[in-house]
């Protein structure tokens, strides 16, 4: 699975229309392609997006060791390399990505302020997330960030899931919270993301 010109080619021209400032996209990988080893891919990925351990199937439960490399190493490398915006970070993710990065709102906020979630697999650990959002209601009074979700209308279960996060989100009158959700129509799990990336970062720079 490669996402690159995915990404890249709607950054470009959405830049190029005014509608983006400049950006830098980073993008994290294995040193192999989806089509090179499903199975290697799918566990490196799925041990770094999932946060707690399964008994059979591909790894996972590795989250708090990705997030600990994106903060330690991957963004001073960035900072010391490239001319950045250190107030201004954001993070984009597609079902297990879209996972990890409600993981990092809900544990390390601070890490972006700009998330743009794309069909999250929230029923994964008996829906851990909103675990994971309970306690940090219960622990802090805002939540400042900007916050895009989008599904595709076809994927009915993540779309359900999801519009129930929205709720629960919505309900928590947090002041510093900026949020918006999009269901795509005529979209699926996967084709939804082009759209939803395009549409996402938009809302969140706007």
């Amino acid at each position: 699975m490669y996402v690159a010109p995915i990404i890249v080619e709607p950054t470009r021209l959405l830049h190029w229309e005014e509608e983006l400032p400049e950006l830098i996209i980073v993008g994290i990988g294995y040193g192999i392609l989806w089509e090179d080893d499903p199975d290697e891919f799918q566990r490196l990925r799925t041990t770094d997006l999932r946060p707690t351990e399964i008994e059979e199937g591909p790894g996972s439960g590795g989250v708090e060791g990705f997030l600990g490399f994106i903060q330690d190493d991957l963004f001073p490398y960035i900072d010391s390399n490239y001319r950045t915006n250190q107030a201004e970070r954001t993070i984009a993710g597609l079902s297990d990505g879209g996972s990890f990065a409600l993981y990092v709102l809900f544990h390390s906020p601070e890490t972006f302020n700009q998330y743009v979630v794309v069909s999250p697999y929230l029923s994964w650990s008996d829906y851990l997330v909103l675990e994971y959002e309970e306690e940090f209601a219960e622990t802090y009074a805002d939540l400042p960030a900007k916050l895009f979700f989008s599904v595709g209308a076809l994927d009915r279960e993540f779309a359900s899931d999801l519009s129930e996060l929205h709720k629960r989100l919505e309900g928590r009158n947090y002041p510093g919270l900026e949020m918006d959700m999009v269901v795509m129509e005529e979209e699926t799990h996967l084709s939804v993301f082009p759209g939803a990336f395009s549409r996402g970062l938009r809302r969140v720079f706007r």
